[in-house]
């Protein structure tokens, strides 16, 4: 079977090989991680405690139950009464017919002292539990309410107390112990030490830290590891597993609260309520195991929390009435929450177990290790209330929760540091291929901006191309012609020659980089058309608002928005005979944010060429068939826009409205 525990499976290749591959595992590591917790358990079980030499040690005691309330503060009487019985020290006091207490007793122990000694003595119980009164020769010398808190069950403490040297009768001296016990299980009393105090100090230090000490550190751990598992949980609330941990060792830090209480404080009843703070602990043990080792419990929470809650509630009940329901109490506890913790620690035991052997799970091999302690623990324990075993070893009880917890809890912390290191180990792989990726991408986006560049200057090149070739070249042969005849027209050469040197600015105006800015490069316009107008007297009323965005602005928009200028410019300075051609650039009629949603209806720009001549003859319909009003249409079409021309009287205007995205060519 350790085998299987330690990682094998139940059944695969030949006993050989599953051997070699349990060697090369972690069967060897695990296999010395059970025999150290076996030892660790064996050695906390089977401690002897020291006895100091060169004191008196009181095995024997006379023994009188006392069934009157507040008899623990009243002095001891002279005599004993006739029943008393001698009783061997240790002692366990079992209940007594009293409903509140679960023991109140009388002890009486006698020791003879040597005059000659000239040390100061002192009286040492190593062990004790329950609320004591220590009297030397009829003299209050020690009250342990003041060391510890009286309602906290199977609490043994150790306690010394000097006495003062008038108080020691040369030859026997007496010494009387009242013991109240909060408890089902009574109060204990271990054999009584007498003698010098540089003796058994030492010894009082020692049983001092493990039975006063370390329970304290135990509950200030477990609190840390609660904090710990709670901040895990915020962090991480896909497992509950911390969150219900958390709660756990919350209610073992609560359980633990009067360890750290002394004296009389007001809150007994409480304090003692707290006590079953352990049964709900048991009841959500499983619960951990089983989301420890990935595995769902068939019971529902609901139904392990009856338990508790019905103990609590009796509990409260017994309080009610104690006289009456007290041994009501005492059987619940017997006969219901004793045979339930051994199911709910027996349950989770086996849970772990299951999943070790079966399934190889390594949280579940880790808590077997703090199992085996537990079990010789609660081995122990049970041996020594049945007197197999001496009683002069303390009670584990109150070790084994913390012990416990404290190995699920570094469980639970290793399985989220090896997440974190799979997190860590993933994050840099990852990090390599996205870098990897990264440097494809900018080779590839190097590569495609390298191509867009060069598609998009062989398309320009060939724009420019189309655009001499169209234009300027056809005027240049025009102009070559008329040179060529034998009767050269000097004036339409001339004529000639500033159109293709006209045609030529606008081309090389249209290629300057304004951006997607509409205003910028009408500025260019106005820039270029102002002097030409100026030099033929002619006066330029440029009247420009601030205009909204026109998507995709290119050269090739802008020189046939030119070209469409400067034709309406020029038809009106050739034809209408004005001395002032006004051009107004405004937000279209209508602009808005419907319009710019609506489709072909949502026009951006308005811009109107207006002179103030004679007009055209014949009107609008006159002009329909002129090849100068056709070309401006064809190239207003080709920017998506609406061309009109209105003509009367006071003179022409053109109109042209641009749309919100002009189209690619």
């Amino acid at each position: 079977m350790s085998q299987h525990i330690a990682g094998l499976p139940a059944s695969g290749p030949p006993t050989l090989p599953r051997l070699r591959a349990w060697l090369k595992g972690r069967g060897p590591l695990l296999l010395v991680y059970y025999v150290l917790a076996t030892a660790f358990g064996l050695a906390l079980v089977t401690a002897d405690p020291t006895m100091p030499d060169g004191v008196v040690a009181i095995g024997e005691a006379h023994f009188v139950p006392v069934t009157a309330a507040g008899a623990i503060g009243s002095p001891p009487p002279e005599a004993m009464p006739a029943d008393a019985a001698a009783v061997p020290l240790p002692y366990r006091c079992k209940g007594v017919p009293e409903p509140v207490i679960g023991c109140s007793a009388l002890f009486r122990l006698t020791f003879r002292h040597d005059p000659r000694e000239d040390e100061p003595w002192s009286v040492y119980l190593p062990i004790l539990s329950g609320r004591i009164t220590l009297w030397v020769n009829g003299v209050l010398l020690a009250d342990s309410r003041n060391l510890q808190s009286d309602v906290v069950v199977n609490q043994s403490v150790p306690l010394i107390q000097p006495i003062p040297r008038p108080l020691l009768a040369d030859g026997e001296n007496r010494i009387d112990i009242r013991m109240e016990a909060w408890s089902q299980s009574g109060g204990f009393l271990d054999t009584v030490l007498v003698g010098a105090d540089r003796l058994l100090r030492p010894t009082y230090v020692e049983r001092e830290w493990m039975m006063g000490t370390l329970p304290r550190l135990l509950v200030a751990w477990q609190a840390a590891l609660c904090l710990s598992l709670l901040i895990v949980w915020i962090g991480h609330r896909d497992e509950p597993i911390h969150l219900v941990m958390s709660l756990i060792l919350g209610l073992g830090v609560i359980q633990g609260l009067p360890l750290f209480l002394a004296g009389p404080n007001g809150l007994e009843w409480p304090l003692r309520v707290i006590n079953f703070a352990g049964l709900w602990q048991g009841a959500l043990l499983p619960v951990v195991m089983a989301r420890l080792v990935g595995q769902r419990l068939a019971v529902p929470v609901r139904l392990l929390l009856v338990v508790p809650a019905t103990v609590v509630l009796a509990f409260l009940v017994a309080t009610l009435d104690p006289a009456r329901l007290q041994p009501w109490f005492a059987l619940l506890w017997l006969a219901l929450v004793i045979p339930w913790a051994s199911t709910m620690l027996g349950w989770s035991g086996w849970i772990a177990l299951s999943a070790a052997i079966r399934r190889n799970h390594a949280a579940a091999q880790l808590v077997l290790g703090g199992m085996i302690v537990i079990i010789l623990m609660v081995a122990h324990d049970i041996l020594s209330v049945i007197g197999v075993l001496d009683l002069r070893v303390p009670s584990m009880t109150r070790y084994m929760a913390p012990l416990l917890m404290t190995v699920i809890s570094a469980t639970l912390m290793w399985r989220f540091a090896q997440a974190l290191g799979e997190v860590s180990r993933f994050n840099d792989v990852l990090r390599q291929e996205v870098a990897a990726v990264e440097a494809e991408l900018r080779a590839s986006f190097a590569r495609e901006q390298a191509q867009t560049r060069a598609v998009a200057l062989e398309s320009e090149r060939l724009r420019l191309t189309r655009d001499l070739h169209d234009g300027l070249a056809g005027q240049l042969v025009s102009i070559v012609a008329q040179c060529e005849l034998p009767q050269r027209d000097y004036r339409r050469i001339g004529a000639s020659a500033r159109q293709a040197l006209d045609d030529l600015r606008l081309v090389v105006a249209s290629l300057d980089d304004v951006g997607n800015d509409l205003g910028m490069m009408l500025a260019q316009f106005h820039d270029r058309i102002g002097p030409q107008l100026q030099a033929q007297g002619i006066e330029l009323d440029w009247q420009m608002t601030p205009l909204p965005d026109v998507e995709g602005l290119r050269s090739e928009h802008a020189l046939t928005l030119f070209r469409i200028l400067q034709e309406a410019v020029t038809n009106a300075v050739r034809h209408s005979g004005c001395r002032r051609v006004t051009i107004v650039m405004a937000p279209a009629p209508g602009n808005g944010p419907e319009s710019r949603e609506g489709g072909p209806v949502g026009r951006a720009v308005r811009i109107v060429v207006r002179d103030e001549g004679c007009g055209i003859p014949g009107g609008t319909g006159a002009t329909r068939a002129g090849k100068g009003l056709n070309n401006m249409r064809q190239r207003a079409a080709a920017l998506g826009a609406d061309l009109a021309m209105l003509t009367g009287p006071d003179g022409t205007r053109i109109v042209i409205d641009l749309p919100f995205r002009l189209p690619g060519f």
